[in-house]
């Protein structure tokens, strides 16, 4: 008898101590699912696994346990993430949940402006991601973060960190072990049978710190794009190694100024597509580049519309990817095809854009996005149906400075149209789209946004992302 009375205690004690895990706290407080990799993260690895590059600060699990966490940035971070790990400079690595109550694509949220990027579906691949990024060429950091640039000695300092055993190790048991994809390959020659014999992930990385300590830096993102790590963010950089060539010192302001030329539009659309730069100014700007004015630098746009046409055979979402696919096509004549391209990726989200790295935010800003911009000029070329949609049809109707408040009206009225339909998934779709297609004109408008996007959420049965509404609801009534 005082055996089994003994066995129920010790029981009831190992499941108190289980349920007071970080991780069961974190699954509870949001209505969570967690899988083992999400459960070792939050039980013991924030705490012990060294990152080594700007994403150096995890969040302590008890500080997102509260109503309201004071590192949410409600109305700038997008409402269906978390705040995770930070660079120490107002950036974070968030993580979206999905429908089925799980922790699901990892992005990198930029302070400055609300942009984001994904960068995997595990912190081993952003990790990974993030030690590449820190030897991206000075040429090419636009929108980087911080530091804005890496001295020689913080290189060695960088790879010992990387080479850390117990960081080498998480990382072996949590990078995706995905065969390469010789598809990818045929894309960039720097990918070829050097990298056939990194079969395992371990080799994989010491084949990427090799390439590293080299400066490599275009081999590693080829690797990394063939081994699909962090793929979309590998992505993105290589569109913009293949777009933004040397010389560097062509991107200053100070360069149009003493050539007469307005920065923007005019001077950034330049930038964007260097072709459109007329013959008879290219060797003066050289010049005041300080360059020999006989060697114009050029493009790659082939190559940049191919990756991105890459991505959007997956996604659609990404705006940076729908702009560039859509221009490659249309600067080669194929104008239908740009035209639908666009149109295709036209809800992308404006913070998606990836608008000051790329260089395409000369386009009609007062438009929104890039991709409305120019479905409205090549209107001639979309079919009556397109032509005909609601979405284009509110913001054809509304002038240019309204384009913001018009696109969120129209998501607003269409989700309020769903929940009457019993629609709540497509209505906290729209709620979404309300908030982060465009952004909002005042803080306090995310207000209603967020409200609505709970009860859809419920509705759908959806309790995570209900959860996760809510706190960016508390959130943002805690600081109007």
């Amino acid at each position: 008898m005082w055996l089994i009375l003994w066995e129920a205690f010790h029981y009831q004690n190992f499941v108190r101590i289980e349920m007071n895990q970080p991780a069961d706290q974190f699954a509870a407080r949001y209505g969570l699912q967690l899988n083992p990799a999400w459960q070792a993260w939050f039980n013991e690895d924030c705490r012990s696994v060294p990152l080594p590059a700007s994403f150096t600060a995890p969040l302590p699990v008890g500080d997102l346990l509260d109503e309201a966490p004071s590192q949410i940035w409600p109305g700038f971070m997008l409402p269906d993430t978390l705040p995770l790990v930070s660079n120490l400079y107002g950036d974070w690595i968030c993580v979206r949940v999905e429908a089925q109550d799980g922790l699901g694509e990892l992005l990198h949220w930029y302070h400055g402006g609300g942009d984001w990027i994904p960068v995997g579906q595990h912190l081993s691949e952003m990790v990974v991601h993030d030690v590449v990024d820190q030897f991206r060429p000075l040429a090419r950091q636009m929108l980087r973060g911080a530091p804005e640039s890496m001295q020689p000695a913080r290189a060695g300092e960088l790879m010992a960190q990387f080479h850390q055993p117990r960081l080498q190790q998480w990382l072996v048991e949590y990078l995706p072990r995905r065969p390469a994809e010789d598809s990818q390959s045929g894309l960039l020659p720097t990918v070829a049978a050097e990298f056939e014999s990194q079969t395992g992930t371990a080799g994989r990385l010491q084949r990427l710190a090799e390439l590293l300590e080299q400066s490599a830096y275009d081999a590693v993102l080829a690797a990394l794009w063939r081994w699909r790590w962090a793929e979309d963010a590998v992505a993105c950089d290589l569109i913009q190694h293949a777009l933004q060539p040397t010389p560097p010192r062509l991107a200053d302001a100070e360069i149009a100024r003493q050539a007469g030329i307005d920065w923007s539009p005019d001077y950034v659309r330049w930038l964007f597509d260097l072709d459109q730069v007329p013959q008879e100014l290219r060797g003066r700007l050289l010049e005041l580049a300080g360059e020999d004015p006989s060697a114009w630098p050029q493009q790659d746009w082939p190559l940049a519309g191919h990756i991105a046409s890459q991505v959007l055979q997956r996604r659609n979402n990404l705006g940076w990817a729908v702009n560039v696919a859509g221009w490659s096509s249309q600067r080669q004549g194929q104008v239908e095809q740009a035209a639908e391209i666009y149109f295709s990726g036209r809800f992308a989200s404006a913070f998606s854009d990836q608008g000051v790295r790329m260089r395409s935010h000369w386009n009609q800003p007062q438009r929104g996005k890039f991709t409305v911009a120019q479905l409205l000029g090549l209107d001639e070329y979309l079919t009556d149906q397109q032509r005909g949609d609601g979405y284009l049809s509110a913001i054809r109707r509304s002038p240019p400075p309204q384009t913001r408040a018009a696109v969120q009206q129209w998501w607003l009225e269409k989700a309020a149209a769903q929940l009457d339909q019993a629609a709540p998934a497509e209505a906290y779709e729209s709620f979404y789209r309300a908030g982060w297609d465009m952004g909002v004109q005042r803080l306090g408008d995310y207000l209603p946004i967020l409200e609505g996007m709970v009860v859809a959420a419920e509705a759908a049965g959806w309790p995570a992302r209900a959860a996760v509404a809510q706190t960016h609801l508390n959130c943002l009534r805690a600081r109007l």
